[in-house]
C-alpha cells in the first residue's frame, strides 16, 4: 500500500516529464535521466540459487503486454501465429495493447496503476529510473536464470548493469547497439551547388550558412526553437551547436550550467560563470546578427517537419540518425534533386557513445500475477528466433519476405516493419536490415570505431544517472523559470549588450536558488561517478 502512494504521486510529477518527452514511432531521443545502476558485482545468473528451476507451466498463463503507440491492422493475426508457439514452449499466451500516440502518457500512467498489463514497454524517456524506484516494476534478480536462461547466459552483462537500479535488476534491454548522437543535418545539395565547406565546425557552419545567404537570399537557414528548460540545460537550442567545441561528458552539459569533460566525468565546472560562457554568448549575438534564425525566434511556432519540406538548410538540434535517414528518403520521394547528410558533433570533438541500455527495454510489472511465466515469455520473445521475428516482422510471405541481398522486403501494409513497436525485443542477431539500414550501418561503424577510442570505450555515462531533485524541486522551478525569461534571448543573441544580459542573468539565477541545485547535483553526480569509477 506505501509503494502505491508512492507510485501514484510519482506518476502525477512523472506525468509532467512525459509530456515534454520527445519521441516518434521509430526515433526517440536519448534521455538523461535513466537512472543509477550498480557497480557490477556479479552477474544474475551468479547469484542465483543454483538449484533454481524452470517456473512451473503445468497451468496455462494468459498474459498483457502493453506496448508504446498504435496497433497494426493484422494484430490479431501475428498474435495468434505467436501464441501457437507461446502454448507449446511456455504454456502462455500474449496479448498486446497498445497505448497509441493520442495522450500516451496519461495513458502509460493509468497502465502502471490498474495492474492490467504483466510485461511493459520502459525507457529512458519514459523516466524508468524513477518508476523503478518507486516500485511500479518486479524486482527481476534473484529469478533472472531460472526463468530466463538465454537472457542470463547469452546477454552481455554490463547491458544489464545498466539496467540495475541501486544493484537491482528492474528491466531487460534488446540487444541492438543503436547510436542516436546530436547532430547537424544539412543540405548537400546546396553546399555542392554553391562550393561550401562541410558544415562540421563551428566556424565552417558559419562559412556555410552565409555561402547559402549570400547565393540564395530567400532559402531559410536554421530551425530554431526555444529550448525545453525543465531539463536545466539549455533555453535556445541553437546553442546545441557549442557541442562542436566541448568534450562534454553529455551533449549541452550538465545541468545548472555546469559541465564536465567526457575525460574527467566527475571534474565539474561552472560554465555559467565561466568566461567561456560569454565568449559563447558573443558567438550566438553574432549568429542571429547574421540573420540565421528570426527576430522573432523566441515566439515562432517550432515547424518540426521545416527541414524535410525545404524551409531550412539545417537543423543542428533533435537530431540523429534515424532523422536523417528519413529526410533522405523524404527528398527521394518528393525531391530527388536534394539531398541530405549528417555530421554527428561527436566527430568532431571526439566524444561519441551509444544509446544507454534502458533506451528501449522492458519490465515485469510488480502487479503481475504471473511475474516467472512473464519472464520465461520475454525470455522467448527476445532470443526464440522465430518468435523474434513474428514479433518484429509479422508472418514471412504474408507480410514480408527476404530480397536477394538480404534486406526486409514488406508485403503487406497491414503488418510492416516493426509494426508492434517493440523496439525493446530487438535482437541484433536477427534484425533484418532495411535497404535504408545500408547509410545507416555505415554511419553506425563510423561512431563505433571513434567510440571505441575513448577513455570509456562505448560507454554512456550520463545515461545511467538518476537526479533526485525532491530536496531542492522549488529552487529547481525558480531555475527553470530564470532560464526561459533571461537565458532564452541570451542564448539566442537577441540582447544589446551581451556583457550587461550575462550579468542580469547571472544575478536572477543566483537569486532563484541556483547554488543550491548546484551544490546538491554536484554532491549526487561525485557519488555516481565514485560508484562506476568514472574518474
Amino acid at each position: 500500500m506505501k509503494k502505491m502512494k508512492k507510485l501514484c504521486s510519482l506518476l502525477l510529477a512523472a506525468s509532467l516529464v512525459f509530456s515534454m518527452a520527445a519521441c516518434s514511432k521509430n526515433e526517440k531521443v536519448s534521455g538523461n535521466n535513466t537512472g543509477n545502476a550498480a557497480a557490477p558485482t556479479k552477474t544474475a545468473e551468479e547469484k542465483a540459487d543454483p538449484a533454481a528451476t524452470a517456473p512451473d507451466t503445468s497451468k496455462k498463463a494468459d498474459l498483457v503486454f502493453y506496448v508504446m503507440g498504435d496497433a497494426p491492422k493484422d494484430e490479431q493475426v501475428v498474435e495468434d501465429a505467436i501464441n501457437k508457439i507461446l502454448l507449446e514452449k511456455a504454456n502462455a499466451t500474449i496479448d498486446f495493447q497498445f497505448s497509441t500516440w493520442t495522450d500516451w502518457s496519461q495513458k502509460y500512467n493509468l497502465e502502471l496503476t490498474s495492474g492490467t498489463a504483466d510485461i511493459i514497454y520502459t525507457a529512458n524517456w519514459i523516466n524508468y529510473a524513477t518508476l523503478a524506484n518507486s516500485g511500479a516494476f518486479a524486482d527481476l534478480t534473484d529469478i533472472l536464470a531460472a526463468d530466463a536462461p538465454n537472457i542470463s547466459k547469452s546477454m552481455d552483462p554490463s547491458l544489464l548493469d545498466q539496467c540495475k537500479i541501486g544493484g537491482r535488476l528492474y528491466s531487460i534491454p534488446n540487444t541492438w547497439p543503436e547510436y542516436t548522437v546530436n547532430g547537424i543535418s544539412y543540405r548537400e545539395d546546396l553546399r555542392t551547388k554553391y562550393n561550401l565547406p562541410v558544415p562540421n565546425s563551428i566556424d565552417n557552419l558559419e562559412k556555410y550558412l552565409l555561402g547559402i545567404k549570400q547565393n540564395d537570399p530567400k532559402q531559410g537557414l536554421l530551425s530554431v526553437t526555444t529550448g525545453e528548460s525543465t531539463g536545466l540545460q539549455v533555453a535556445f537550442d541553437a546553442v546545441n551547436i557549442l557541442n562542436f567545441k566541448y568534450p562534454w561528458v553529455t551533449n549541452n552539459g550538465l545541468p545548472y550550467g555546469l559541465a564536465a569533460n567526457y575525460d574527467t566525468p566527475s571534474e565539474v565546472y561552472d560554465y555559467w560563470n565561466s568566461e567561456d560562457f560569454v565568449t559563447d554568448m558573443k558567438l550566438m549575438k553574432k549568429f542571429a546578427d547574421e540573420g540565421f534564425w528570426s527576430r522573432s525566434a523566441l515566439s515562432d511556432t517550432n515547424d518540426s517537419e521545416a527541414y524535410n519540406n525545404g524551409l531550412c538548410a539545417a537543423v543542428v538540434a533533435g537530431q540523429n540518425p534515424n532523422k536523417n535517414i528519413t529526410a533522405i528518403t523524404t527528398y527521394k520521394e518528393k525531391h530527388p534533386e536534394w539531398k541530405s547528410e549528417y555530421i554527428a558533433y561527436g566527430e568532431t570533438s571526439g566524444v561519441i557513445f551509444p544509446a544507454h541500455a534502458t533506451q528501449n527495454a522492458t519490465s515485469i510489472l510488480a502487479s503481475s500475477k504471473n511475474k516467472d511465466r512473464a519472464l520465461m515469455v520475454l525470455d522467448l520473445l527476445l532470443y526464440d528466433k522465430e518468435l523474434n521475428s513474428l514479433v518484429e516482422y509479422g508472418i514471412k510471405g504474408t507480410h514480408y519476405d527476404i530480397d536477394e541481398k538480404g534486406n526486409y522486403k514488406n508485403l503487406s501494409e497491414n503488418f510492416k516493419y516493426e509494426n508492434f513497436n517493440t523496439w525493446d525485443l530487438r535482437n541484433g542477431e536477427y534484425k533484418l536490415p532495411q535497404e535504408s539500414d545500408a547509410i545507416l550501418n555505415q554511419m553506425f561503424t563510423k561512431y563505433s570505431e571513434i567510440a571505441a577510442k575513448t577513455k570509456f570505450p562505448n560507454v554512456n555515462i550520463y545515461g545511467g544517472f538518476a537526479e533526485d531533485y525532491s530536496a531542492y524541486e522549488v529552487e529547481r522551478s525558480a531555475v527553470s523559470d530564470v532560464m526561459r525569461q533571461y537565458l532564452a534571448p541570451l542564448q539566442a543573441g537577441l540582447v544589446t549588450d551581451v556583457d550587461k544580459a550575462v550579468k542580469e542573468f547571472r544575478d536572477k539565477v543566483k537569486e532563484a536558488g541556483l547554488e543550491t541545485c548546484q551544490e546538491q547535483f554536484k554532491t549526487q553526480w561525485a557519488a555516481y561517478c565514485d560508484e562506476h569509477e568514472y574518474k
